[in-house]
C-alpha cells in the first residue's frame, strides 16, 4: 500500500513537472525538448492511470522508471536549457532503488550509467547534440556513483529496519496469541477461533465439538515436584495433545491445568472417541521430570458446538461434563451422551 501511494505521487508530480517544463520549452521553441518532455508527461500520468485502475503497481513502476531514464538520456543528449539537464539524473538512483528494490534497482542504475557514458564519451562526444568537459563529465559520473551508494545504503537500512519492524510484529502478535509457556492457543485465540467457526457452522449447518480437559490431582505434583516440574509437564503434555489431533483441531491452554480442544466438522460420537484416545494415551505416558518421572491422568467433558445453542452455553456444558467426571472419580471422559446412558443404567 506504500509503495502504491509513493508510485502515484511520484507519477503525479513527475507528469506536473514535465508537463510545466514541455510548456516552458515549447514557449522558448525548443519543440524536440518541449516535445520530449511532454512525452514524458504522457508516460508518467498514464502510469497514475493504470495504477489507480488496476491497483498493480509493478508493470507502471517499470513504465515509469523506463520513461524517467529516457528523458535523463535526452536531457544529457541534448543539454537541456544551458547544458543544465545533466543535473536532473541524480533522481535516478533513489527512485530507481524504491521501485525496484536493491537488485532490480542497482541494475538499472548501472544499464542508465552505462548508456551514459557510452553517449558522453564515445568518440570525444560525437552521438551528443552538445559540448560538455571531460571535467564536467567525469565529475558527473562520480557524483552519480556516490548519489548512487548514498542511496544504496538508506534504501538497505530501511528495508532492514522493515524487516525488523515485521519480525517484531509477528513477536508480539504471536505472544498476544500464544501461552507463553506451552506455546498453544491462548484463551483469547482461542476464543476467536470458536467465533470464527461458529459462524462457518451457522452458514453450513454443520457441528462442531468442544473437549475441556483438566489434569487430575495436578496440586500434588507441584506438591510433590515443586513448581517447574508442574511446568515441565505442562510443556510435555502440550506436545502430546499437538501430535494426537487432526491438523485442522486447535488445542489451547484455557487456564492453569485446563486445556480446550475445538474440533472442526466433529459430531459427539467422534469427539468422545477422540477425547477417550487421549486420555488413554496420556495415562500410559511417563512425563520425565528430571531423573524422576511421574504419570498424569486427564479427566474431560466433552459438548458439541450448533447454531442452537450460544458459544458461552457450548463451553458452560463442557465444563459442567468436566466438573461430572471430575464428580465420578476422575480420569474419565464425560458428555451428554455418557450422562444418559448412566442414567438408563441406574434406572
Amino acid at each position: 500500500m506504500r509503495r502504491i501511494f509513493i508510485l502515484n505521487l511520484f507519477s503525479l508530480v513527475g507528469a506536473s513537472v514535465t508537463a510545466i517544463m514541455g510548456g516552458n520549452a515549447l514557449i522558448h521553441d525548443n519543440y524536440l525538448l518541449a516535445s520530449s518532455l511532454l512525452l514524458a508527461c504522457i508516460c508518467f500520468y498514464g502510469g497514475h492511470f493504470y495504477l489507480k485502475t488496476t491497483q498493480h503497481h509493478k508493470e507502471p513502476a517499470t513504465g515509469v522508471l523506463i520513461a524517467l531514464s529516457s528523458l535523463m538520456l535526452y536531457l544529457i543528449y541534448s543539454g537541456g536549457v544551458d547544458n543544465t539537464g545533466p543535473l536532473w539524473i541524480y533522481i535516478i538512483p533513489p527512485v530507481a532503488l524504491f521501485l525496484g528494490g536493491l537488485s532490480v534497482g542497482l541494475f538499472n542504475i548501472f544499464v542508465f550509467i552505462s548508456l551514459a557514458i557510452l553517449l558522453m564519451f564515445y568518440d570525444n562526444g560525437a552521438l551528443l547534440a552538445t559540448e560538455y568537459s571531460v571535467s564536467f563529465k567525469l565529475r558527473l559520473i562520480y557524483s552519480f556513483l556516490t548519489v548512487t551508494f548514498l542511496s544504496y545504503c538508506y534504501e538497505y537500512s530501511r528495508k532492514l529496519s522493515l524487516n525488523n519492524i515485521k519480525e517484531l510484529s509477528e513477536k508480539f502478535e504471536k505472544m498476544a496469541k500464544h501461552d507463553a509457556l506451552t506455546g498453544l492457543s491462548n484463551r483469547r485465540d482461542m476464543m476467536d477461533k470458536i467465533q470464527i467457526e461458529y459462524a462457518r457452522i451457522s452458514r453450513s449447518h454443520n457441528t462442531a465439538c468442544l473437549l475441556l480437559c483438566d489434569i487430575d490431582h495436578f496440586k500434588q505434583v507441584n506438591d510433590n515436584y515443586g513448581h517447574e516440574a508442574g511446568d515441565i509437564i505442562l510443556t510435555q503434555l502440550s506436545t502430546h495433545f499437538k501430535n494426537m489431533v487432526r491438523q485442522q483441531d486447535v488445542v489451547s491452554r484455557w487456564g492453569g491445568e485446563e486445556f480446550l480442544f475445538l474440533l472442526p466438522d466433529a459430531n459427539l460420537n467422534s469427539a468422545e472417541a477422540a477425547a477417550e484416545n487421549i486420555r488413554e494415551k496420556i495415562a500410559d505416558i511417563q512425563f520425565k521430570i528430571g531423573k524422576s518421572s511421574t504419570k498424569i491422568t486427564l479427566s474431560i467433558g466433552v459438548s458439541t458446538l450448533s447454531e442452537n445453542r450460544s458459544i458461552t452455553d457450548s463451553i458452560g456444558k463442557a465444563d459442567k461434563f468436566l466438573y461430572k467426571a471430575k464428580q465420578n472419580g476422575r480420569n474419565q471422559v464425560c458428555s451428554s451422551k455418557s450422562v444418559a446412558l448412566n442414567k438408563n443404567t441406574t434406572n
